[in-house]
């Protein structure tokens, strides 16, 4: 009898334990404190950073809610089987790799995967040169590592047969071989939503 009794009590300690660590993480991921700036450059950065979300939030409410059950190769030439599953990958000290590398020439044009608007086009000490795109769905796409822009700018509409920039190996990819490095996200760490998206499952031929 008295095993009888345990044997439940044990499973559902057990459950409690696997549990618990599990909500904490998730409490913990959602505990977002912004940095209050307190330097003009700081201020000068806040306000760039809020003009793009305020951006991206007139943009996502222009597109439509679901977002693209696919998504084209975006470098030319590449087929999706050509493309070494890299996502999750170890990127140093507590970051993994959040989204796929796509290896190709240098200067190999990258095309939009999916219509949106243009939100950001910029310079990062990790993704070099940069697009971030607005798409259906509320969902975000990064193409980084560009040799260089093509003809582009902030606000455009593109569609899946616009060339976004050119292969190359900007940023923190100085010493690999040209690649794009695409990223899908949704969400943000703000509103305690953000997620990152596999985009490989997604991917096409062109």
């Amino acid at each position: 009898m008295i095993c009888k009794m345990r044997t439940p009590l044990f499973f559902v300690m057990l459950m409690l334990l696997m549990f618990i660590p599990h909500a904490f993480a998730q409490t913990a991921s959602c505990d977002y404190q912004p940095s209050i700036p307190e330097t003009a450059t700081e201020r000068e950065e806040a306000a760039r950073r809020q003009r793009y979300r305020e951006r991206l939030s007139m943009y996502q409410a222009m597109l439509p809610n679901t977002p693209a059950a696919q998504l084209l190769m975006p470098v030319a030439g590449v087929r999706v089987t050509q493309v070494a599953d890299t996502w999750g990958a170890p990127r140093g000290v507590g970051r993994f790799h959040e989204g796929q590398d796509i290896f190709a020439p240098r200067g190999t044009p990258v095309y939009a995967a999916a219509p949106g608007y243009i939100y950001r086009i910029g310079t990062g000490n990790l993704g070099g040169r940069y697009v971030f795109i607005a798409g259906a769905g509320g969902r975000r796409y990064y193409y980084a590592h560009l040799e260089n822009w093509a003809d582009i700018e902030e606000g455009m509409y593109v569609t899946a047969d616009t060339v976004l920039g050119f292969v190359g190996n900007s940023g923190n990819a100085v010493t690999t071989p040209p690649h794009l490095h695409f990223g899908v996200y949704s969400g943000s760490r703000r509103t305690c939503d953000r997620e990152v998206i596999d985009p490989l499952p997604l991917l096409v031929d062109r």
